[in-house]
């Protein structure tokens, strides 16, 4: 039912970084393959493995195609067969490796998970051994990457401050698998879901809260098919509903410019456009959109495991291509809402020697609160008891 008319190929970041997928040529040589009854192989013939690889799985062709064809459950398919038969980069393979051993693509032991934990200055509820009202499933990139850590402790002291009974799964806690099922290692992704779904189940909760909009989609959707049926929201609403309610009072800057990267997997896949936005509102900044917004947001190109790939034949990359967008808007600040985002964009922005002119910031770093008045006398009290 292919029209031709091009629209999923040129809204494609792996068509645009110069890899060698076009989300029209994919559909149109399988229809063709088919209609002239063809024998020759398909995966690795009709289609070459390296279209299939350069997915980032961001579903930005699905949501063009005026006829609704569904590109990306076909070339998971084709990857599950390339996996199978072991048709695996080394990069790839060695992320695979670790999630297999450890859990986690870095390949960093379990205990070290929530070290992130220990420069808060308070401690964070085992949610295995205590009850909680909000299971917060942290991520791999939000407890490990020294990169993100920060805005992960931020997002603790936020909720902290607004009185949140949440904790964490520690070193119980495995990575979601949803860039593993979409990376076409099935196995791996039951293994890890049934892991997670385990260790969820061991605790008393009412809501479960993700870092990742990757972890999110993973929760939220892929395990109910295991019958773990969640509630599940991102940081970023969790956020907006505390300050809807009057629950972090909020200092709010000078109204600063800045312009907002819709994640593919909190946007297009789970509708989260709003919450973020009200956020950087509530913070007291101005938000100005970048063209390629909401729906049509443009791919940090990480999604679908391309962020445990090299960049070979990329002319681009899709992440430098978004942040000359955003420069062209002459805001200060790239706000993310997305481990992943932060990482890649810092990237970016340090790749195209512009990371003094627009700074990659989280949402939750905009948010600064006001200082608590000091009880009337506490000085004088302290200083006599120290003296005294």
């Amino acid at each position: 039912s292919c029209t031709e008319c091009g629209r999923c190929q040129a809204v494609c970041p792996a068509y645009a970084s110069g890899l060698p997928l076009s989300p029209k040529m994919l559909i149109t040589d399988m229809r063709d393959a088919l209609a002239n009854d063809a024998s020759g192989l398909l995966v690795g013939g009709i289609i070459a493995e390296e279209t299939l690889w350069a997915c980032t799985t961001c579903r930005a062709c699905m949501e063009a195609c005026p006829v609704e064809i569904e590109h990306l459950p076909k070339i998971i398919d084709m990857r599950r067969h390339l996996v199978d038969e072991g048709h695996v980069s080394p990069m790839l393979q060695d992320a695979l490796t670790n999630l297999t051993r450890l859990g986690n693509s870095m390949g960093k032991p379990s205990k070290m998970r929530a070290r992130w934990t220990k420069e808060l200055g308070f401690p964070v509820k085992d949610a295995r051994s205590e009850p909680v009202d909000v299971l917060w499933f942290v991520g791999d990139y939000a407890s490990y990457d020294p990169r993100v850590q920060d805005v992960t402790r931020k997002v603790a002291k936020l909720f902290t401050a607004a009185g949140v009974d949440f904790g964490i799964l520690f070193d119980a806690e495995r990575n979601s698998g949803n860039d593993v099922r979409r990376a076409g290692e099935e196995g791996l992704f039951e293994t890890l879901a049934q892991s997670n779904i385990d260790a969820i189940r061991e605790c008393s909760f009412n809501r479960i809260v993700t870092t990742d909009p990757h972890s999110l989609n993973a929760l939220k959707n892929d395990y109910r098919h295991f019958g773990a049926e969640f509630e599940v929201l991102h940081y970023t609403a969790l956020l907006a509903e505390l300050i809807a309610a009057g629950k972090l009072d909020i200092a709010p800057a000078d109204g600063a410019l800045v312009t907002y990267h819709d994640p593919c997997y909190l946007g297009r896949y789970n509708g989260g456009f709003d919450a973020p936005r009200d956020l950087i509102k509530a913070a007291g900044y101005t938000l100005h959109d970048m063209p390629r917004c909401r729906e049509n947001s443009f791919c940090c190109g990480a999604g679908g495991g391309r962020i445990w790939q090299g960049d070979d034949g990329v002319k681009e990359r899709p992440s430098e291509n978004r942040i000359r967008e955003a420069l062209s808007l002459g805001v200060d600040m790239f706000v993310v809402a997305c481990p992943k985002d932060k990482v890649m964009y810092t990237a970016a922005t340090d790749a195209l020697g512009v990371a003094g002119q627009l700074k990659v910031v989280d949402v939750a770093e905009l948010i600064s609160l006001r200082e608590a008045p000091a009880a009337e006398g506490f000085d004088r009290i302290e200083g006599s008891a120290i003296n005294g």
